[in-house]
């Protein structure tokens, strides 16, 4: 159920990106704020879209003002030099950013962006790509431009089958490939109850295809056969031989020309994908979908928050909808695997994901009738 005002509690740790090869503010470019990550966003109006940000290149890359871009949003700003902080906020709303992180708490939820916030001459900036694509989108979905999605087709995804198990918790007697399925359907009749029609990539314990390149694109097949208006798939997670590690984590498709989040680690190379896949084309409807359903896991679940983030998912990939992958629970922390051992505690996983997919539905509901612009969700 959502809460009539928006909450937003951003706090936003980012990379410091700046350099000293900074270069001057170059150019203006439309933006558009959109929707909210607490409850139900609150929906700016049609004219209230602004008209230009001015751009900032810091290190060949585009940024926008967090100054101005809380201008633009009506937010009022407030700078704490102890906390290294940006609080953006109003009646209803509150968003922090703090330098040399990336991690952002967005009404109480954390949220990692692609790229540091960077900081120059006193103030700091959000990178164009975030702004436009992870955070717009969770404040003022309104402003997303036409078309609006719908949510009347939903396609499930449970991972893993057949010979690949997933993870395993060997102890219980747990499968991943068995959870997910049985949350699937448990899920499957919530929804279908609420008059929406809903159809499983799988309904049996096999795998769509013999080998894993060729199964994950054919659950993206299905889905866009069946006219998805949004995709979920369910997973559960396992760090084992680590038992204490525990919590929620929401993915989207990272999108084009930013790092996945386990591209920031030292280890790992730089995982940047020039072309787009089709799935980026709703990037901002994936991260509002991702926002909603992430604090509803977690809010019923009572888990530890570990973060939205994003991959480049082989499942996601080919998708022609929004769409998150959800790791509900840790199967290799035991006190979380047993949550998902029982029936009760398998259906409260279900009813938790039922209750983000009816967040998101009403938060389209409540976009405008006629939006002011028909353009794609990405366009510029």
């Amino acid at each position: 159920m959502l809460p009539a005002a928006l909450r937003c509690a951003l706090g936003l740790p980012l990379l410091l990106a700046c350099c000293a090869a900074a270069e001057p503010v170059v150019r203006t470019v439309p933006t558009r704020p959109t929707g909210g990550g607490g409850p139900a966003p609150t929906l700016a109006p049609a004219q209230a879209r602004p008209a230009a940000l001015a751009v900032t290149r810091l290190g060949g890359v585009d940024y926008f003002s967090l100054r101005e871009a809380a201008s633009r949003l009506g937010l009022k700003a407030e700078w704490r030099e102890k906390e290294r902080r940006l609080v953006l906020a109003d009646a209803a709303c509150r968003v922090e950013f703090e330098a040399d992180s990336r991690e952002v708490s967005l009404n109480g939820l954390r949220l990692f962006l692609s790229r540091a916030v960077a900081g120059r001459n006193g103030a700091l900036y959000l990178s164009r790509g975030d702004y436009e694509r992870l955070l717009l989108p969770r404040l003022r979905p309104a402003l997303v431009g036409a078309p609006w999605p719908r949510l009347q087709v939903i396609v499930l995804d449970p991972g893993h089958g057949g010979h690949d198990n997933g993870m395993e918790n060997k102890r219980l007697g747990l499968k991943e490939k068995l959870l997910t399925l049985e949350v699937a359907q448990r899920l499957q009749r919530l929804l279908t109850a609420r008059g929406y029609q809903v159809v499983l990539t799988r309904t049996d314990d096999r795998p769509l295809a013999p080998d894993k390149p060729t199964d994950f694109r054919r659950r993206a097949e299905l889905a866009n056969r069946a006219g998805a208006d949004v995709f979920v798939s369910l997973h559960f997670n396992s760090l084992y031989p680590d038992t204490k590690t525990s919590g929620t984590e929401t993915y989207t498709f990272t999108p084009q020309d930013q790092r996945s989040d386990r591209a920031w680690s030292p280890v790992e190379p730089d995982d940047t994908e020039r072309e787009a896949a089709p799935v980026n084309r709703f990037d901002p409807w994936s991260a509002l979908l991702a926002q909603l359903m992430h604090r509803e896991v977690i809010g019923a679940l009572q888990t530890l928050d570990r973060g939205q983030k994003t991959m480049h998912s082989a499942v996601l990939r080919g998708l022609h909808c929004p769409a998150v992958l959800v790791e509900s629970i840790f199967l290799s922390n035991d006190r979380e695997a047993n949550l998902a051992a029982t029936a009760p505690g398998r259906q409260r996983i279900a009813e938790s994901l039922a209750a983000g997919l009816e967040a998101y539905a009403a938060a389209l509901r409540s976009l405008p009738a006629k939006p002011a612009a028909a353009r794609s969700p990405t366009s510029p």
